[in-house]
């Protein structure tokens, strides 16, 4: 009997089995059907966008109400405004109700995009159509609204509500700045607008509105700049200069809190923005050299003081350790800062002694710490020495242009950059690193190319009036180009020389390109002016030239 009932009992549960497997199976096909009568993606999006339309058009037609009120004197028109405003600031509001709930975020885009719709529109005709509100005014209705929307998008997370109110406000700034003419105070707005948009951008890692925010900031030294030099504009020719130093001093403030308060790297708007409010601060205080307590040199000095500060951002131990890009990125603009710096304050010979000095003391610590960076400032600071002497321009006449009018004067600061640039060459810096790889020998190459530029310009020079009389009224040409063509000639011999040595490798990269030009020049100067004397010599130069350079680089190559 117990195995009867046993056996009934293992039926029975393969029945129940059997009945749950079929049940599921139903459920399955049942959700099945329902997955296909249910609407697709593609008629789901339709609708969600005809209802958010649907909202806007029922919106905008209350503002249109509002407005036809306001037109037939229903109420007085600051009223009306004022309650247009309130409508604006309700909405507003509704997007930062909806957005704290996930489903409703488009529904919180919608309602923010059509505030900022309907409130910088009404800002303009308040000033503009209505007249109720001055330059001013309008200004800081504008700053108002703008804080507002920003801080219900940053809180919210709303990208469109931030790029849609910070494009519309440096539009509605420019239109009340044509109106009013506060160009001081929509400079200070948009200033504003720039440093908000960027922290926004840190705080959210939104893309690219750091980017919009930048151009509004800009735009504000640039109108302050232009609209200063005009009579039309009642500007003090000091307010670009302030404004200038102001939104210098603000970006590279926040600069400096992003990379070493919250340990993050800079990136290319960093590098991009700071070169331009630099080029902007100098730019406005080239306009104002007619005032004797600010110009030039009191922004030369405003700029050396920055770039002290930026060299000691740079060499703080957290970012001297690593070496990163804030390193670099601090460093060049401390050495962009500081030399500009010098050479609005002191005359032109002045700085670019200064730099040479310079220059040859970051050599030197350049080879003590074994920085390729100290390096390619060292030579940075050498091109911008040889540039602003006239050092370069008078060695590339000396060596390239024909004697008509007066020859150029021997000048000593133009010696001592150029012994200054040698000096360098005998300096042991970092010639390698696993960071720059075979790019740690360019400036040492760019260094020896100015030493030729430099030294044989300056040769000329000195020995073009002895040998080919150009400072008379007949010159000899003929003598010239001889010259020419064998100090060039005795310049690739030098080179290959120089390549030998463990220190110069990177000279026999000039050897060929300097014998390049001298076959140019005996093609272009030296045959059409030359006689034959001067083109035995010339020749005989050239050809001793090929074939020294020719086995002293395969020397150095086999001994490689």
């Amino acid at each position: 009997m117990q195995d009867r009932i046993a056996d009934l009992e293992t039926r029975l549960a393969s029945v129940e089995q059997r009945l749950s497997a079929l049940e599921g199976a139903a459920a399955k096909d049942t959700a099945l059907e329902r997955e296909e009568f249910e609407p697709s993606l593609g008629d789901g999006f339709v609708a969600s966008a005809s209802t958010h339309i649907g909202r806007v058009l029922l919106i905008f037609g209350g503002a249109y109400l509002l407005r036809a009120i306001t037109d037939f004197q229903f109420v007085p028109t600051a009223v009306g405004l004022s309650i247009g405003a309130g409508y604006a600031l309700f909405w507003l509001y509704m997007a930062w109700r909806s957005a704290s709930t996930e489903d409703r975020r488009a529904n919180a885009a919608f309602y923010g995009a059509t505030s900022v719709l309907l409130a910088l529109p009404l800002l303009v005709e308040a000033i503009t159509r209505f007249q109720l509100l001055t330059g001013s005014q309008a200004i800081a209705a504008l700053g108002v609204f703008f804080a507002m929307c920003m801080t219900v998008a940053v809180r919210t997370n709303l990208r469109s509500l931030a790029w849609l109110v910070t494009a519309g406000s440096i539009l509605t700034a420019l239109a009340v700045l044509i109106v009013s003419h506060e160009a001081v105070l929509v400079a200070g707005f948009l200033l504003l607008l720039g440093l908000v948009s960027l922290w926004a951008t840190y705080v959210r890692q939104w893309l690219a509105l750091q980017w919009l925010g930048a151009v509004g900031a800009n735009a504000g030294a640039i109108e302050l700049i232009v609209f200063g030099r005009s009579e039309q504009w009642a500007l003090d020719s000091s307010a670009a200069q302030y404004f200038g130093a102001a939104l210098l001093a603000a970006y590279l403030a926040s600069f400096a809190i992003r990379s070493h308060r919250q340990g993050r790297d800079m990136g290319i708007f960093e590098a991009v923005q700071v070169l331009i409010v630099a080029g902007l601060a100098f730019w406005a205080a080239s306009d104002a050299t007619q005032l004797p307590a600010l110009g030039l040199r009191g922004t030369g000095a405003f700029g050396l003081v920055l770039g002290v500060c930026a060299y000691a951002l740079a060499l703080a131990p957290a970012t001297r350790s690593r070496r990163g890009p804030n390193f670099f990125y601090y460093s060049l603009l401390g050495l962009l800062l500081f030399a500009t710096g010098t050479g609005l304050i002191l005359p032109a010979y002045a700085a670019a002694v200064l730099w040479a000095l310079l220059a040859l003391t970051a050599a030197w610590f350049s080879g003590r710490t074994g920085w390729v960076s100290l390096s390619l400032q060292s030579t940075l600071l050498l091109v911008a020495a040889g540039l602003v002497s006239g050092l370069l321009v008078t060695g590339l006449e000396a060596l390239s242009g024909t004697p008509e009018g007066e020859w150029p004067e021997p000048i000593g600061w133009h010696a001592i950059v150029a012994l200054t640039t040698v000096a360098c060459l005998f300096i042991p810096v970092a010639q390698h690193s696993a960071r720059w790889g075979t790019a740690a020998g360019l400036p040492q190459l760019v260094v020896l190319g100015l030493s030729v530029g430099e030294v044989g310009g300056l040769m000329v020079i000195y020995l073009a009036p002895l040998l080919a009389g150009v400072n008379g009224p007949e010159p000899n040409l003929a003598v010239l180009a001889a010259l020419r063509t064998a100090l060039l000639s005795i310049s690739s011999v030098t080179l290959a020389l120089s390549s030998r040595h463990r220190r110069w490798p990177e000279a026999r990269w000039l050897v060929y390109p300097v014998l390049v030009l001298v076959g140019i020049k005996l093609f272009i100067e030296d045959f059409p002016n030359g006689q034959p004397a001067t083109l035995f010599v010339a020749l005989a130069f050239v050809g001793s030239a090929l074939l020294i350079v020719a086995k002293l680089l395969r020397r150095a190559e086999s001994a490689d």
